[in-house]
């Protein structure tokens, strides 16, 4: 594989294949083109693809790594060349009844959970001009962020008025959720963490199977 158009550090990077290693670098600045080519040296160098994992924000990112990467070593179906949110949900298809779910659960959208909201409001008689759903489903989103659930954000931020209607939303949200067998984007996320750190087993069948994880 040609390394002549990458820069020195770059091809530092790519070069360097054992122990941990820190890339900084600003917009625009290569970063994906180090990550693929360091992807493709490997392969080169006898890694299997699936001893690799690449993991990015967004699905155009994603697309575009795996995209560069066959166009330099050819194709790999299967390669974990994905999203943060991709990547749970395939650990969470193989592991679902870690968190309590049916293999067949399905993943809300953003207009399904505005719809969900929306019902819970109504049940609950929780004025929407007072609490916007907008603002309630930022609230929950944020608990979510930092693996709180409602009883964590309770106990957290105290009882009193506002609170408990958050606390009674987003609850509700959580039930209705489990009870459709469903997820939202941020319970991907949530859920295949407590299945990495609750199991040791599951944990450790992922570190047998990849040797590299380049983010």
């Amino acid at each position: 594989m040609n390394l002549d158009h990458l820069n020195e550090k770059q091809r530092e990077a790519v070069l360097c294949t054992e122990g941990p290693l820190l890339i900084l670098a600003g917009a625009g600045s290569g970063k994906t083109a180090t990550m693929t080519h360091r992807i493709a040296y490997l392969i080169e160098q006898g890694v299997s693809p699936y001893k690799i994992m690449a993991v990015t924000f967004t699905n155009k990112a994603a697309t575009e790594m795996r995209q560069r990467v066959e166009k330099l070593v050819g194709q790999v179906p299967g390669m974990w060349i994905l999203t943060f949110h991709s990547m749970s949900l395939r650990i969470l298809r193989e592991h679902y009844e870690e968190v309590g779910y049916e293999r067949n659960f399905v993943i809300y959208d953003t207009v399904d959970q505005k719809a969900l909201y929306k019902n819970i409001l109504k049940d609950l008689n929780i004025d929407t001009k007072e609490y916007p759903i907008n603002y309630l489903a930022a609230i929950i989103s944020k608990e979510k962020e930092a693996d709180r659930g409602p009883e964590e954000f309770i106990e957290r931020e105290g009882m009193n008025f506002k609170t408990k209607v958050i606390y009674s939303v987003y609850k509700e949200y959580q039930e209705r959720l489990r009870k459709n067998n469903a997820m939202d984007f941020d319970d991907l996320l949530r859920y295949a963490l407590h299945v990495l750190r609750d199991n040791r087993e599951i944990l450790m069948e992922y570190q047998r199977v990849f040797d590299y994880i380049i983010v």
